[in-house]
């Protein structure tokens, strides 16, 4: 986060010229293309392709482009409704699909998680003396469980699967290697720490309302259909779309993780698979009461959580100003929630001007090129 923030001041100050992103003209799609080849340009060849969605309708801009190529050997071209692994977006979705059962009085983001998970893994938890009757769905929503992270923070999880990419994962083995690999990082309600772990415990609380198919209640409860959502997917726990384009390649640093079978992060806290259009539309839909109907759920998925008071977030460099299923930055001097994806994909929404911005990179990213993204949208506002 203090990168993500140190690189915009950067940006601010700089008195380079680069490509314009004044709208007030009405070139969205000259600027919006130029500020995608600018991003690619000045990723040193690192960013083969790059696909973005804007769309604000008080100013009627609804934007898909991409350029350049959807693999590093740069020998297809990147389409703009080309499909690709969210990876931790994923959150996001089910995070929203928790809160729309808490809507409907179908559970309380209170309970104690005890309540909706197997009696197996109850027992595999038991052993690293986590309380799941004190742990609650809204501390694995803002991670402030205390729950080991399984894949990251520190974990031996992603050395392993580069070993051996193609094993099939289930989640109770996931649990397994948390307990096996880790220790409690904290009390319930203690302290921010990310953590994957809660996260498919999540994804097993919305089975327990969908026969055990965690597919088919993200689809239901945040309503593919309804919001024209048709290039998402629960990669291997569904089938996918009829005509799919082949996937976007993802790599993890110089490793082509393409490879990786999608059970590696599947069961919530990853492994839905979409395009930067299905992407924005959930995030605007959620913003503007498509997804909720009551503005309180909203409210309460961006309610900021409530610390020990021993915990001082500015001593943990880890931190992110995490809500439920988002984190909140600044932009422009105004709040943006946001999420990232491990693969290098971003969803982004700011209230005040009620912009929703989708980017995704096929490797690499650009700090720069989200930041003004936004400054597009406002001087439109300024200029109309």
């Amino acid at each position: 986060m203090k990168k993500f923030l140190f690189l915009f001041l950067v940006f601010l100050t700089s008195c380079k010229d680069y490509a314009p992103f004044d709208l007030s003209n009405g070139n969205v799609d000259s600027v919006f293309n130029g500020l995608m080849k600018e991003a690619m340009n000045e990723s040193h060849n690192n960013v083969p392709g790059l696909g973005v969605s804007v769309y604000c309708a008080t100013k009627q801009i609804d934007f898909v482009g991409a350029v350049g190529y959807d693999a590093k050997d740069r020998s297809s071209k990147l389409e703009v409704d080309q499909p690709f692994r969210i990876a931790s977006i994923t959150k996001t979705f089910v995070a929203a699909a928790i809160l729309k059962l808490h809507e409907l009085d179908s559970l309380s983001v209170y309970d104690p998680i005890s309540k909706y998970i197997s009696s197996e893994h109850q027992e595999i938890l038991s052993i690293d003396e986590y309380d799941l009757n004190e742990i609650t769905i809204l501390h694995c929503l803002n991670h402030t469980s205390g729950l080991y992270d399984y894949a990251m923070g520190g974990s031996p999880y992603v050395g392993i699967v580069k070993e051996n990419p193609q094993k099939r994962w289930t989640r109770t083995g996931q649990l397994e290697f948390a307990v096996k690999h880790g220790s409690k990082l904290g009390m319930p309600g203690e302290k921010y720490a990310y953590s994957d772990t809660g996260y498919i415990l999540l994804g097993e609380t919305i089975e327990k309302f969908y026969d055990g198919d965690l597919a088919v209640g993200l689809k239901d409860l945040i309503g593919y259909d309804k919001l024209g959502m048709k290039h998402t997917w629960l990669e291997t726990l569904e089938d996918a779309p009829d005509n799919v384009k082949n996937l976007v390649r993802r790599y993890l640093g110089s490793l082509d993780a393409g490879s990786f079978d999608a059970s590696t992060d599947l069961y919530g806290g990853g492994g839905l698979v979409s395009t930067v259009g299905d992407l924005n539309k959930f995030l605007n839909a959620l913003f503007n009461q498509r997804i909720f109907e009551k503005k309180s759920t909203l409210e309460l998925m961006l309610e900021k959580p409530k610390y020990a008071d021993t915990y001082d977030t500015t001593q943990d460099r880890r931190y992110k100003d995490y809500r439920q299923g988002l984190w909140r930055v600044k932009i422009n001097g105004e709040d943006v929630f946001m999420h990232s994806g491990l693969w290098g994909t971003h969803i982004l929404h700011q209230p005040s001007s009620n912009a929703t911005v989708v980017a995704n990179f096929t490797k690499g990213g650009s700090d720069r090129l989200l930041k003004k993204l936004f400054m597009s949208v406002h001087s439109l506002q300024s200029n109309h």
